[in-house]
C-alpha cells in the first residue's frame, strides 16, 4: 500500500508540474503578443501624430491661398509663403505649439524649381523620423499663374 501512495504522490506532483509549465508557457505567449500590440500601437499614434502635423501645416491660414474669403484645398500663396516664414520665425513659440518638433519645406517643381523652409525645428538627435510629402499648387496672384510643387513634412520623435 506504501508504493501505491508513493506513486500517486508522485504523479499528481508531474501532473501539477506539466499544468504549471503550460501555465507559464501561456503567459509567455500572452506577454509576447500584447507587447507586441503594443508596439503596433505606439507606431500607429507616431504615424498619425506626422499626419496631425502635416495637416496643420497644409492649413496654416498663414500660407492658404484664399480668393473672397473662399479657400482653394492644396494651394500655397506664394506671395504668402514669402512672407510667412519670416513671420515663423518671429513667433518660434507659437508655431511650435502647433508644429512640433518637426521641418516644413516647401519645393516648387514646376515651371522654376524652388525651395523654401517654412518651418524649421529640427532634432539632431532623435529617435525616428517620419516624412509626409503632400503635392500642393503654388499661386502666385501677381501673374495669377498657378506652379507645381510639394510640401514636405518631417516630423521628428524625441529619444526618451
Amino acid at each position: 500500500m506504501n508504493k501505491k501512495s508513493q506513486m500517486h504522490t508522485m504523479e499528481t506532483i508531474v501532473v501539477l508540474f506539466v499544468f504549471f509549465i503550460l501555465l507559464i508557457m501561456g503567459f509567455i505567449f500572452y506577454v509576447r503578443v500584447a507587447q507586441s500590440n503594443i508596439g503596433t500601437e505606439q507606431e500607429e499614434a507616431r504615424q498619425l501624430k506626422a499626419i496631425e502635423i502635416a495637416q496643420r501645416a497644409m492649413f496654416l491660414p498663414e500660407i492658404q491661398c484664399s480668393e473672397e474669403n473662399i479657400i482653394s484645398n492644396n494651394c500655397i500663396d506664394y506671395l504668402k509663403l514669402v512672407a510667412a516664414s519670416e513671420i515663423i520665425k518671429q513667433n518660434e513659440l507659437y508655431y511650435y505649439d502647433k508644429l512640433g518638433f518637426s521641418n516644413i519645406t516647401i519645393t516648387q517643381i514646376y515651371p522654376n524649381p524652388k525651395n523654401w523652409t517654412l518651418y524649421d525645428k529640427s532634432l539632431e538627435e532623435y529617435q525616428d523620423k517620419i516624412i509626409t510629402n503632400i503635392p500642393i499648387s503654388i499661386f502666385d496672384p501677381r501673374e495669377k499663374k498657378n506652379s507645381f510643387g510639394v510640401m514636405k513634412v518631417e516630423y521628428f520623435r524625441t529619444k526618451e
